[in-house]
């Protein structure tokens, strides 16, 4: 039976691709980076998306981001599957593959440059090829933006679709405006930007947010405190490890690997996507970073 998405509040942690010197993918380490995840507490995990470099994987690449975290987590959290393509018969393709593996959801940005009317008959693709939820991924900054009446629309016109990643800048404003709209269409929201905005986006309905998976064991536990009803606690410890997260937003993927490596979990930061090499300074500032937030991690190593 699939996760209840619903139980999947916090921290929706996102792998990255862990490549070897040949190009790889390193897939006894991915195996060990979902069961970080799962160890961290998160409920649920994302894959493969941007942090991800999705769009850098071939096929067959792509869906061994789906078939190994659902065989390494079994059913301990809720698995959300990229279907993101950019053409309907791909996206039908990985949807009904991420259900044979078992997925507990897909997700998938509307494809760029396409009219919303394509953006229906796509959504609509997705949702006849699955029998889970489908979750849309609006993003201002990749695929088509959609306007709140649109996710609203697709939501009400399509049976599975009734998810929502909200990041569209300024991202928690967009969650009051798609919030706004009262729908039992519209099942749920969940927040992007790397967490940095959990406060806000708690506040305005969000159940959790999708962000790269090197600190989720910090990020499940502000959302936690949040949903106990402390919420003045929550904030402290969120502004506490903000630092952790908006390194990430400046230094990139090649960042969040280097905590992994420190963390036990990655080999190399090896990277498809063109990102530059961390420097002295950079270095320096992790390890400031993991001064700071050492108290509050789950664990130290794996």
């Amino acid at each position: 039976m699939p996760y209840d998405l619903l139980n999947a509040k916090g921290s929706s942690a996102i792998p990255m691709t862990p490549f070897d010197d040949s190009d790889r993918i390193e897939e006894d380490v991915l195996a060990k980076e979902i069961e970080f995840i799962v160890r961290c507490g998160s409920t649920s995990i994302t894959t493969p998306v941007m942090v991800s470099e999705f769009e850098s994987l071939c096929e067959s690449e792509r869906k061994l981001m789906i078939k190994i975290p659902c065989d390494v987590a079994k059913g301990r959290l809720a698995i959300i599957a990229n279907v993101a393509a950019t053409c309907m018969p791909q996206a039908v393709e990985y949807a009904g593959y991420a259900c044979e593996c078992g997925a507990d959801a897909v997700i998938a940005m509307p494809p760029a440059g396409t009219s919303f009317e394509y953006i229906k008959k796509y959504f609509k693709a997705i949702s006849d090829a699955v029998n889970v939820p489908v979750m849309i991924q609006n993003h201002s900054g990749a695929g088509s933006m959609l306007a709140p009446a649109q996710v609203i629309q697709l939501c009400e016109e399509i049976e599975n679709v009734s998810w929502v990643k909200e990041e569209c800048m300024p991202g928690p404003v967009s969650i009051s405006a798609l919030m706004a709209v009262k729908t039992d269409a519209l099942v749920g929201v969940m927040s992007g930007f790397g967490s940095q905005y959990a406060p806000l986006d708690f506040a305005r309905g969000a159940i959790a947010s999708i962000h790269a998976c090197e600190w989720s064991d910090l990020v499940q536990q502000v959302w936690d405190l949040f949903f106990m009803g402390k919420e003045d606690e929550g904030r402290k410890l969120h502004y506490q490890i903000l630092p952790s997260l908006q390194l990430e937003g400046m230094l990139g993927m090649r960042y969040a690997k280097e905590v992994m490596i420190r963390r036990g979990v990655f080999n190399n930061s090896n990277m498809r996507r063109a990102s530059r090499n961390l420097s002295a300074d950079d270095i320096k500032e992790i390890d400031k970073i993991f001064e700071i937030v050492s108290p509050h991690l789950k664990f130290a190593k794996m």
